[in-house]
């Protein structure tokens, strides 16, 4: 998932690109804003622009070197994600597994990306645990954090974040995707983006 195949949010995509182009990219990131509008997706492609082997100059990820295709399939050894169990929690073994391979240094990119989804699912202990690795981050890694409620996040742990804003996609960013990606008619698309409040989950849901 390169920015440029990402759906919307054009300056925050301009802004993570060229902080990566600069070296400047923030250790710990949280993505708040509403359900389904593609927080997740450009969290990935952060994970592969910052650890392509064939980066283009204006930041963006190849998304089809060796390097990017892994990210893609979750089988990278640097890039890790955390996200809710069966039981919908984030349990702190969890949290402590994944900060444990944090500590040494890359295997096969430039930096260990640890990718959060719904860290307000995690317990006040989990949080303490991660906000300590927050507080103290390794040189080689980085935290992106997911969250469509991040008012139930410490409000350490926020602190300790860059924090970007995601809005609600526009009806024709939702028509895009879900005719593109999900193989809807153009007039079923149009129909459930008027329903979506800007986001793709909402949209699908529909259908």
């Amino acid at each position: 998932m390169t920015f440029r195949d990402i759906a919307g949010h054009r300056p925050i995509l301009k802004l993570l690109a060229s902080a990566i182009v600069r070296d400047t990219l923030p250790q710990s990131l949280l993505f708040n804003g509403p359900e389904g509008v593609g927080k997740a997706a450009v969290a990935l492609a952060v994970a592969q622009a910052v650890n392509c082997t064939n980066r283009s100059a204006d930041g963006d990820s190849c998304g089809t070197c060796a390097s990017c295709s892994r990210i893609e399939r979750r089988v990278h050894g640097d890039v890790l994600y955390l996200e809710p169990g069966e039981n919908g929690s984030i349990k702190i073994d969890d949290v402590r597994e994944v900060l444990e391979k944090t500590s040494y240094r890359p295997f096969e990119g430039r930096r260990k990306v640890v990718i959060i989804d719904r860290p307000e699912a995690a317990g006040g202990g989990a949080q303490d645990a991660l906000l300590k690795r927050l507080e103290e981050p390794t040189s080689a890694s980085m935290f992106i954090l997911v969250s469509s409620q991040c008012d139930l996040l410490l409000p350490t742990v926020r602190s300790r974040c860059y924090q970007l804003r995601f809005a609600p996609l526009s009806d024709a960013d939702v028509v895009r995707v879900l005719v593109e990606s999900h193989g809807l008619s153009e007039a079923e698309a149009r129909a459930s983006a008027a329903l979506s409040d800007g986001s793709i989950g909402q949209a699908l849901a529909r259908n």
